[in-house]
């Protein structure tokens, strides 16, 4: 995998790059604007040439290094019941789709909403009838549009491979525009338990069968403060939550999975400290490691975590 982390943006959407350089990710992931707000702000010229240039340089440290994505507005909810707030969602994402493409990011990451009183059916038409609508709005840009699964809580939609396909297929003609981004910390919470070998095979079977492997474009690795099933969006750093070594390691080491862009998603550990760059450390130090073993009396997929503060190496020099 392309190991990363989300950046902080103060002082300038360039600097998430320079963040990105200093805890050596990648790839990177970043907010065009703030996530809780509607207000959707105008690039300037010199804010959209200063981003392209960091990522240009950062992209000339080595091959593989400069994927980029971004997190759309929490906000959005392309399944409302309400029409005023399904207008605003559409309109949003459109922004944030024509944003990053004028940036140079890569993926348009975005969470499909919450049906409320629509039931799933009707939900997941909604959400298809709106990913068309924006879709044809940007035919033609360049930064591509990814459905990220989520935790399941209340009635929101997307805990499930085969509710992302069907939103997809009912999107029409322009779902085949569409990628995924898989949370491993949401797919824990909705129940799908990574930490066995089993476990892990079913759901990258489900979701080869229902969407293809082509589909996944870029994925979220974080642990889970959440146990199993339990239907909350609670990340935890990697080994320490409730779904332990195990699925990163299978993540490390699965050569399907090789290309695919990973960012961590977590708080800073203080003001001084973002704590990415020991993270991403621990991420890649699974490659080509052995299993973790789990030690007696520990819980199914815990095994016990190395020491943190290893040294970090320098991101792999990839060909192409």
């Amino acid at each position: 995998m392309i190991f990363g982390a989300h950046e902080s943006v103060a002082g300038g959407l360039h600097r998430a790059i320079a963040l990105a350089g200093e805890d050596r990710c990648e790839v990177v992931q970043i907010f065009t604007k703030v996530s809780g707000q509607w207000r959707e702000p105008a690039l300037s010229a010199e804010q959209i040439a200063a981003f392209r240039a960091a990522r240009a340089a950062w992209a000339g440290a080595g091959a593989g290094v400069g994927r980029t994505l971004a997190h759309a507005s929490y906000l959005i909810n392309l399944c409302a019941d309400d029409a005023a707030i399904l207008e605003r969602s559409r309109e949003a994402l459109f922004q944030e789709l024509a944003r990053c493409d004028a940036l140079g990011i890569d993926f348009v990451v975005f969470h499909p909403g919450a049906h409320r009183s629509l039931g799933e059916e009707a939900g997941l038409d909604r959400i298809g009838e709106s990913l068309s609508i924006v879709l044809s709005r940007g035919k033609g840009l360049r930064a591509r549009l990814c459905i990220e699964n989520t935790a399941g809580q209340g009635s929101t939609l997307g805990d499930r491979v085969d509710q992302i396909a069907a939103m997809i297929e009912r999107a029409g003609p322009e779902g085949s525009r569409l990628g995924v981004c898989i949370d491993t910390q949401h797919a824990f919470a909705a129940g799908h338990d990574l930490r066995s070998e089993a476990g892990y095979e079913r759901f990258w079977s489900d979701f080869g069968r229902l969407l293809g492997l082509h589909r996944l474009q870029c994925m979220h690795v974080n642990d889970s403060k959440a146990a199993l099933g339990q239907r909350v969006d609670r990340h935890e750093r990697v080994g320490d939550g409730e779904m332990g070594l195990a699925p990163f390691w299978r993540l490390a080491n699965d050569a399907r999975l090789a290309r695919v862009p990973a960012v961590i998603e977590l708080p800073p550990l203080s003001k001084e400290r973002r704590g990415y760059l020991e993270e991403i450390a621990r991420l890649r130090a699974l490659e080509g490691a052995a299993e973790p073993v789990t030690l007696p009396g520990a819980a199914p997929g815990r095994p016990s975590p190395p020491p943190r503060g290893t040294p970090s190496r320098s991101p792999r020099r990839r060909a192409g």
